[in-house]
């Protein structure tokens, strides 16, 4: 039997692209950086689109949602994630033609590992009630059906 919680092997997608977005810009390639953001945020915003589409409405109208695992809360971190992603972008876009690099990229990173952190406590709360919850309130059929939709992989380079 196949299980939703399958899904959270996105997330460790999205961390690889991340990460190769970040070497790029410890190495001041900050194109090349842009460009694998843009691969994330394609991800991501497929990602998050499944889970506020197919999987969030099933929570919703079926789980026993537990104090921690409240939908709205699934759906204001997808909404802060987005917005910091585009906020890098238009920060890494001043990088490539300000002055004082290394105090601005340090800057960036550190917005991007508190960015980190809300990733990684939005995945601790989907493995902790969301996929759980869903593996336990869906059929077999339904879970084949969800996985045929959703499923989805990103390049692990």
């Amino acid at each position: 039997m196949r299980k939703l919680s399958e899904l959270l092997d996105v997330h460790q997608d999205l961390e690889r692209i991340f990460f190769r977005h970040q070497q790029k810009l410890l190495h001041f390639q900050f194109d090349e950086a842009l460009e694998i953001l843009a691969e994330y945020e394609r991800a991501l915003l497929k990602h998050i689109y499944d889970e506020n589409t197919h999987l969030l409405p099933i929570y919703i109208e079926r789980g026993d949602i537990q104090k921690g695992g409240a939908a709205q809360m699934f759906f204001d971190e997808h909404e802060k994630l987005i917005n910091h992603v585009t906020f890098f972008k238009e920060e890494i876009e001043k990088l490539k033609t300000g002055e004082d690099l290394d105090e601005k990229l340090i800057w960036l990173f550190e917005r991007e590992g508190f960015f980190k952190k809300l990733h990684d406590h939005h995945d601790i709360r989907e493995t902790n009630f969301l996929y759980p919850e869903l593996d336990r309130i869906t059929t077999d059929e339904e879970k084949l059906e969800l996985l045929s939709k959703v499923s989805c992989k990103f390049p692990k380079n």
